[in-house]
Order: structure tokens, then C-alpha cells, then sequence
């Protein structure tokens, strides 16, 4: 049985819709911690860092939403997850990529502080690396080419869970409005798809 612990509203939704578009069974849990103590106690049971998401696969433990997101898709196999070994270091690639040039600890921290000069200039450096995802869906699809893949997932959820309408990170960046077109066709298609429907309705 696999459980995927964490609110919708969370980075959770990025597990959330693999498993939609796998068309895996499974058991939603909306933790929210922040919320409820009793939330926070069964977290904290699963994972040490006492974060969203955490994925239980009949015992096996796996935490952090791009791990869980790979994990399911090689295991699953099928359609979302690329055979070839070219293709599988590019999911890699931008799976980390997202991690570590869009959903960054610095940008957020930056949003709490509230100084305005530095939220200026971070949301100038995320326009930079939006735009270096941009040229790389130029005259493509998807990521990895004609076929939608768990790649796909990874970056799309990272930058516009569903509940975010397709606006980018805390700033609500309208990838269109940025020139960014390539990215905004791409991330509209995302979107579109029947997962993040789900999602967006799920608690």
C-alpha cells in the first residue's frame, strides 16, 4: 500500500500528481503541521528533517518530493520513465536543476525578511534561470523532446503546484509576461493535464 504524506497545498502536490499521472493506488494523508500538533508528531515519527512529502511504499520510507517522484516512476516504468540512459541523466538534470536554481532556501528566506531590495534582486535571478529552462524548450514539447515524462512533472510542480494556476514560485511570475514563451506553452500544457486537476481539488 503506498501512503504519500502532506497537504496538496505543500510540495507535496509534486508527488501528488507522479502519482496521478502513474496511475498508482494510494492513500492520501494532508498532514498539515504547521496546523495541528498531532500532524507535526506523525511527521516527525517519519522523517527526521519533519518535512512534506513522505512517501511510505508498504514500509519503505522515502522522503524529499524529487526522490519520491523518481523513485515511483523507475519503478513503476512505463511511458513516464525514459529508457534510455541519455535521457534518464537529463531527468536528473532538471529534477536537480528545479531544486537548486528555482525552489532555493535563500529566495524564501528572502520572502520572510520582507527587505525589498533583495526580493528585487531574487526575483531577477529567477527570471535568469527561468529563461535558461526557456531556450531549452525551444521547438520542443516537453523536456526530453515529443514524449511527457516524469521530468516534466518534476520541473513543471516545482515552479506552479496546481493550487498556483500556473504563476511561478512565491512572486507569481506570469512566465508570458517575462517573454519567456517557450516556457509559458510548455507550462500551460502542464497544467492541462488531468493530474493537476486532481490535485488542485484534493484538501
Amino acid at each position: 500500500m503506498i501512503t504519500l504524506y502532506g497537504s496538496s497545498k505543500s510540495r507535496a502536490a509534486r508527488s501528488l500528481v507522479a502519482l496521478e499521472e502513474l496511475g498508482l493506488d494510494y492513500w492520501h494523508s494532508p498532514l498539515n503541521p504547521r496546523a495541528h500538533a498531532d500532524h507535526r508528531a506523525t511527521l516527525d515519527a517519519i522523517n527526521p528533517n519533519s518535512h512534506v512529502p513522505v512517501l511510505d511504499d508498504d514500509g519503505l520510507i522515502v522522503w524529499e518530493s524529487m526522490a519520491i517522484n523518481l523513485y515511483l516512476a523507475e519503478k513503476a516504468g512505463g511511458p513516464l520513465w525514459p529508457t534510455h540512459p541519455a535521457d534518464r541523466a537529463a531527468t536528473y538534470q532538471w529534477s536537480f536543476w528545479s531544486q537548486t536554481e528555482v525552489d532555493r532556501a535563500d529566495w524564501n528566506r528572502a520572502r520572510r525578511g520582507g527587505d525589498e531590495a533583495l526580493i528585487a534582486s531574487d526575483r531577477q535571478g529567477l527570471i535568469a534561470a527561468l529563461a535558461i529552462l526557456d531556450r531549452a524548450l525551444e521547438g520542443r514539447n516537453w523536456l526530453l523532446g515529443e514524449a511527457f515524462t516524469i521530468v516534466d512533472v518534476n520541473v513543471a510542480t516545482t515552479l506552479s503546484q496546481p493550487n498556483e494556476n500556473g504563476l511561478i514560485g512565491w512572486q507569481r511570475l506570469d512566465a508570458a509576461a517575462e517573454g519567456l514563451s517557450a516556457l509559458a506553452a510548455w507550462l500551460a500544457r502542464c497544467i492541462a493535464r488531468p493530474s493537476y486537476a486532481a490535485v488542485r481539488d484534493m484538501s
